[in-house]
């Protein structure tokens, strides 16, 4: 099944429910986190240790439903998130969905002690996550081999220290989050991006056309009020804001069209006042502007620039729009200038080179 298939007329445009699909858990950590006079009997019996039938499906495929319940009801925020407000500090819980190597998963390694270590991006550069858990919370077989070597899983933890180059945090629970109604179990976080023309009004653009360098190099002369237009414009907005120093959003709208439904947008319009690769950094203090983005409820989230965007922005995005959509769901856009300088020319308003005519709409360069 293709999430991201435009033009599919009646296909739900926002992702399916998260799943926690558990290799580990710490059941002692776990039941002080989640409201155990809820819990259906057998599964509190198997997060205590009893022997019950179905004893391993249960820790892995049913109490993850709590855990996420719990991370939501508590507003359990990204690893990214706490470092970019000075939030991160000892004993902080986080969540985190990303890359790892898993160390000790060997059948001849007779030590209890378990690592996953994963490289930090921006805001924590130089940094890096290191869980640390033992072979005794690990709830089936399945979890020697996802866990072990490079992989990516989910993990809800809390922060034991912090070092000059390490995050050291023990973990409630770690395991793969995935959607939970598809036949396949399909990436959560894949399932939150759209591309630009999944939005039908965008449709128009030429994936097959890429500016060379001398045209790309146009986008420093694109203000960022002329993308707003545009974007407004195709939209079929009539009236586009000024921009001011409080705003949530650049530009908002009610009019987004993705696969025939109707959904509300908030954008994130970047110019060319810094005609360079989007960097975390350039996200305002302490990420302030998508704090703001993710602030507004809407469907779609869209982070625009006139130049490239560059990975640990669209990791810093994905987490803010994984975080929201354990409560509402949500699906983000990247539009980088590429993508910005294709539906310019759809819509008429890629700048001439200097000394041409006026490129018409879709026109050859």
């Amino acid at each position: 099944m293709n999430n991201n298939t435009p033009g599919q007329e009646g296909a739900e445009p926002l992702p399916a429910a998260a799943k926690l699909v558990a290799f580990y858990l710490s059941r002692d950590r776990v039941l002080s986190l989640i409201d155990t006079e809820r819990l259906p009997p057998l599964h509190l019996q198997a997060l205590q240790g009893a022997d019950v039938p179905m004893a391993t499906a249960i820790l892995t495929n049913a109490v993850g439903a709590h855990l996420l319940q719990a991370i939501a009801a508590g507003g359990v925020r990204t690893l990214q998130q706490l470092a970019f407000d000075g939030s991160l500090t000892d004993g902080t819980p986080f969540i985190y969905n990303g890359h790892f190597f898993g160390k000790g998963f060997g059948a001849d390694n007779k030590k209890p002690g378990l690592t996953l270590t994963g490289p930090l991006d921006e805001p924590l550069e130089g940094k890096k996550l290191v869980l640390e858990f033992s072979k005794n919370g690990l709830v089936n077989d399945t979890a020697y081999t996802r866990m072990s070597g490079s992989t990516r899983l989910f993990a809800y933890a809390y922060v034991a220290e912090i070092t000059d180059d390490t995050v050291r945090a023990i973990p409630y629970a770690i395991g793969d989050l995935v959607t939970s109604r598809s036949t396949m179990a399909l990436p959560f976080a894949s399932t939150l991006e759209l591309r630009p023309n999944d939005i039908q009004q965008f449709s128009g653009s030429d994936p097959m056309w890429a500016p060379t360098k001398a045209e790309f190099a146009r986008m420093a002369e694109v203000t960022e009020r002329k993308v707003k237009e545009t974007i407004a414009g195709l939209l079929g907005e009539h009236e586009v804001p000024a921009d001011w120093g409080g705003e949530e959003s650049d530009l908002f709208s009610a009019e987004l069209l993705v696969r025939g439904q109707r959904r509300t947008g908030a954008f994130l319009l970047k110019g060319p006042a810094k005609f360079h690769p989007m960097m975390p950094r350039d996200l305002g203090k302490n990420g302030d502007q998508l704090y703001r983005l993710f602030n507004i409820p809407a469907a779609i989230y869209i982070v625009q620039h006139c130049h490239t965007i560059s990975p640990s922005v669209r990791k810093t995005v994905e987490a803010f729009a994984l975080q929201r959509s354990l409560t509402a769901p949500c699906r983000y856009v990247i539009m980088d200038g590429y993508e910005t300088a294709r539906l310019l020319r759809a819509a008429g308003a890629w700048p001439a080179s200097k000394g041409s005519p006026q490129e018409m709409a879709g026109g050859r360069s």
